[in-house]
C-alpha cells in the first residue's frame, strides 16, 4: 500500500469514532510520538553530551601514557650501553627484564628448536613493552630477528618478538 492510501484509511477509521474516542486516539498517538522521539533521538544525544568530558579525559590520559612511553624509550636509547650476557644466562636475564617492567605475567618466554628466543606478549602496557625492548636491545649477545606487535587498544599491545643469540652468527637485518 502507498503511504497516501494508509493515511486515507487511518483518517476514515478516525472519522468513524465519536469525538471522545477521537481525542483519546489523538492524544495517545501524540504521546507515543513524543516517547519515541525522546528514547530514540533526545536521550542518546544527552547521554553522549554528558559522558563527553569523561571520555575526553580518558583519551587524554591514554595519550599521555603513550607520550610518556615514547619519552622513556628515547631516554633509554640515548643512555643505553651495550651489556654482554653469556648465552647460558640470556633466557634468565630476559625474564628478569620482563619482571622489572611488570609485564612478566602477560608474557611467555621460550627457546625455540632453532635456538631463537621467542617472547609472546598478550595485553601488555605499551610503556612496559617499549621499556623492555629498549633494555633487551642493550644486550649485545642478542639480535632482534623479528617482531610482530599490534595495538589491542590505546596503550595496550599484543604480539611476539624473536631474538637471535649472537652465537648463531646471524648478521642479517631484522624483519
Amino acid at each position: 500500500m502507498k503511504p497516501n492510501d494508509l493515511l486515507n484509511k487511518a483518517q476514515a477509521q478516525l472519522d468513524q469514532l465519536n469525538s471522545r474516542e477521537r481525542k483519546l486516539v489523538t492524544y495517545g498517538g501524540a504521546l507515543a510520538a513524543v516517547l519515541i522521539a525522546w528514547f530514540v533521538l533526545i536521550e542518546p544525544a544527552l547521554l553522549t553530551i554528558q559522558q563527553g568530558p569523561a571520555n575526553q579525559a580518558a583519551l587524554v590520559d591514554k595519550a599521555g601514557q603513550v607520550m610518556r612511553a615514547a619519552q622513556d624509550l628515547e631516554a633509554l636509547r640515548g643512555a643505553r650501553s651495550r651489556v654482554v650476557v653469556p648465552e647460558s644466562d640470556l633466557q634468565a636475564r630476559l625474564q628478569q627484564l620482563l619482571e622489572e617492567q611488570g609485564i612478566a605475567e602477560q608474557a611467555t618466554l621460550v627457546r625455540t628448536e632453532e635456538g631463537d628466543i621467542r617472547v609472546e606478549f598478550d595485553n601488555v602496557p605499551a610503556s612496559g613493552f617499549l621499556a623492555w625492548m629498549a633494555r633487551a636491545e642493550a644486550i649485545s649477545s642478542i639480535t632482534l630477528n623479528q617482531a610482530e606487535v599490534e595495538k589491542v587498544q590505546a596503550g595496550v599491545l599484543k604480539g611476539y618478538v624473536t631474538l637471535l643469540p649472537a652465537s648463531q652468527g646471524n648478521t642479517g637485518a631484522p624483519k
